[in-house]
């Protein structure tokens, strides 16, 4: 199979390893600084940066596509929107499947409701517009019949733990003890990817990926704080309960088992000075 990973970051990259072990031809773009590192992977990296105008013989014909990119330097519209388009513009017509990595902050409750891929979207952020509104362009593209677009919870893993540094800091942790956080870890993720990438009868779908079990602000913070072995700190600013995000669907449609079906197992995978090394900061924690 021919795949092309359009953004090889924190999840992307992984992405592309798990095609790449499987012996599949992987094409990776990046906007010019990691091409001799992605070549050392066995990957085929390609020059693009998608908030610029793609030229229609820059991206090659694939079985598969996916879009996971992180902001970096520019606002979500122009990734989300802007620059989709122009990737989603530029692809050959024998393309198969488009895989969107967007954000389960298209859902804008607060009242500790729990959400699935039939609840209303209205985002408030400009990132969870930005996303929902990536959504709707590729469903609408020619591309778009055979598309899928994952909405991700917050990505926690290795190299990443979102609010270790303030929680070693002694805080305090912007926002409401009592909301729900909504996570997934990275690896579990980037199965749903390519789990996603290859089922032709979920051409259409969205899915929500969560680990389904969200534990709030407050119950998170001390967990880290414990693995860190430091007081966990206070809470200030917003208020609100947020969302908690079903992942019932992911389960049943993809097959997806999680090998982190908490944060409890996924912190808990991580040393300490893992933990205390790392934080979260491409994206808020949902």
């Amino acid at each position: 199979m021919r795949r092309l990973v359009v953004g090889c970051g924190y999840l992307g990259g992984r992405v592309a390893r798990l095609w790449r072990q499987a012996g599949d031809e992987v094409y990776a773009t990046t906007r010019g600084a990691r091409v001799d590192e992605l070549s050392r992977e066995g990957l085929q990296p390609i020059r693009l940066d998608v908030t610029r105008e793609t030229a229609m013989d820059a991206l090659p014909a694939v079985d598969t596509v996916v879009f996971a990119v992180g902001r970096s330097g520019t606002t979500m519209f122009d990734i989300h929107v802007k620059g989709l388009r122009s990737v989603l513009d530029a692809l050959p017509a024998s393309t198969g499947r488009v895989i969107y990595v967007s954000s389960t902050g298209v859902y804008a409750q607060s009242a500790g409701e729990w959400v699935d891929e039939e609840s209303e979207c209205e985002p408030t952020s400009d990132g969870g517009r930005a996303c929902l509104g990536g959504e709707r362009l590729l469903f609408a593209h020619a591309h778009g019949a055979n598309a899928v677009v994952l909405r991700m919870a917050g990505l926690y893993g290795s190299g990443r733990v979102p609010h270790a540094n303030v929680v070693t800091a002694g805080g305090p942790i912007s926002g409401s003890p009592s909301a729900y956080l909504n996570l997934v870890h990275v690896d579990d993720a980037s199965r749903a990817v390519a789990a996603a990438a290859d089922l032709a009868s979920i051409a259409g779908r969205t899915y929500s990926v969560s680990d389904g079990h969200p534990p709030t602000r407050g119950e998170y913070v001390e967990l880290v704080a414990r693995r860190l072995a430091v007081v966990s700190p206070g809470f200030a600013g917003a208020t609100g309960l947020g969302k908690r995000v079903r992942n019932t669907r992911v389960i049943d449609e993809l097959g997806l088992q999680l090998h982190y079906p908490s944060c409890h197992q996924g912190l808990a995978a991580w040393p300490e000075k893992t933990v205390r090394s790392v934080d979260g900061g491409r994206r808020p924690a949902r």
